[in-house]
């Protein structure tokens, strides 16, 4: 069933208009002698007929094998018929199988502008098609400045991967054709795309003039999924199964922006916590050298260490806590003393194998732990003041203290 012919006076002949889109009626072309029709597409002989519903068409009278106009399903011819006339219900003029001048496409429904201009394209999808073919497609209307959206009735492999809508024909006469799949509204908090739902022609009217565009999603949230339901599972008609992805959908300009602040948002805190993890790297990597020289320079591994916190402990019948090494104190380890009703409060009583050749005035006020006999006696060499040093030797277990006084200055 075609809508579309070629008269050889008259130019193009459209039957979905009065005057047939050339100023003439269905009665100079239905059932007149001598009149020549063509198709615009494969240039074979058409004739005007009524179907047995009372609808115009044109038919070829010998039906071609490789014209698509000739053997266009019935689905497509009504979805086609649909789309043209929502078009021309949102005020704007169409045409239907408009095709460019270069021969490189023919549009189901062109659109045009008020000053004549090609606006956008309508298009029935139904048979198969790759995604790489549709997409190439869809770049020779983009080149030409022609929008462009594709239908269709079913989740296919190029649904999402071009602009589209799915699209539904009403069971009953007098029932509006439904809008499955393609549109999306955007939820902030959290940000989450979900469908929603429209007749077919609001929503020509809505990407004709504007109120919705395509999209694609910029945020982490690339999926559209139906309120209250896990984030894998998807909006009945959008995909097959959960891990297919439409790649861009229909939605409105406020949306897309919202969603475009969303996004920088979202790339401004992962600078934010990539510097915070950097920043943890560096401070981690430096406590791990400064581990690496404490351990090499008091000649304790993690064992020892263990022995010589408990004897600590011990001694001072306290609880006490080691920080890390700390050049504040001679590459020591500080110890603090936890009190306070919850041990929330520490208060710093000593230092923990100090690096003599690195000792300060902190060394006149707090207590100098060491684990043996040996780190005393340097200690003792390099006092200027008296220093209160505990011997805690986690080799033997032998503790004990000893007040350090600065040797005496010769006459």
């Amino acid at each position: 069933m075609q809508l579309t012919a070629v008269h050889t006076e008259w130019g193009r002949l459209d039957v979905t208009l009065e005057d047939l889109g050339c100023g003439r009626s269905w009665m100079e072309i239905h059932r007149v002698r001598g009149v020549e029709l063509t198709c615009p597409e494969c240039g074979g002989q058409v004739r005007a007929r009524l179907s047995k519903l009372g609808t115009r068409h044109f038919y070829h009278r010998t039906k071609p094998p490789t014209c698509s106009l000739a053997n266009e399903s019935l689905e497509h011819h009504l979805l086609k018929l649909e789309l043209v006339t929502c078009a021309r219900a949102a005020g704007f003029q169409a045409e239907l199988e408009v095709a460019a001048p270069t021969g490189e496409w023919r549009a189901d429904v062109m659109v045009f502008g008020p000053d004549g201009t090609r606006l956008m394209a309508l298009e029935a999808q139904l048979s198969p098609i790759t995604v790489e073919d549709i997409a190439a497609r869809t770049g020779l209307y983009e080149r030409d400045g022609v929008r462009v959206c594709w239908f269709g009735f079913r989740p296919r492999p190029w649904v999402g991967a071009v602009p589209t809508l799915l699209v539904q024909a009403p069971e009953e006469r007098g029932q509006e054709w439904a809008v499955t799949a393609g549109l999306a509204r955007l939820s902030t908090r959290p940000m989450s795309w979900s469908p929603t739902a429209a007749t077919l022609s609001d929503a020509v009217s809505w990407m004709l003039t504007g109120r919705i565009v395509p999209h694609k999603p910029l945020s982490s949230a690339r999926r559209v999924t139906e309120e209250g339901r896990w984030w894998s599972e998807w909006a009945e008609g959008w995909t097959r199964s959960w891990n297919d992805a439409w790649r861009l959908w229909w939605t409105t300009p406020a949306y897309a922006v919202s969603e475009a602040e969303g996004a920088r948002e979202e790339k401004a805190e992962a600078q934010r916590r990539a510097i915070e993890e950097r920043e943890k790297a560096r401070k981690k990597e430096a406590k791990d050298r400064a581990y690496a020289a404490f351990w090499h320079r008091t000649g304790l591994d993690r064992q020892l260490w263990k022995h010589f916190r408990a004897l600590a402990e011990l001694f001072f019948d306290r609880s006490l806590v080691f920080g890390a090494p700390d050049s504040r104190y001679g590459d020591s380890r500080p110890v603090y003393e936890r009190s306070g009703p919850d041990g929330e409060e520490w208060t710093l009583v000593g230092v923990a194998c100090p690096n003599p050749r690195r000792l300060g005035a902190w060394a006149e006020e707090l207590a100098l732990l060491v684990p043996s006999d040996y780190e005393l006696e340097t200690l003792a060499v390099r006092a200027w003041a008296p220093f209160q040093v505990y011997v805690l030797n986690p080799y033997t277990g032998r503790t004990y203290q000893e007040r350090v006084l600065p040797a005496p200055v010769s006459p």
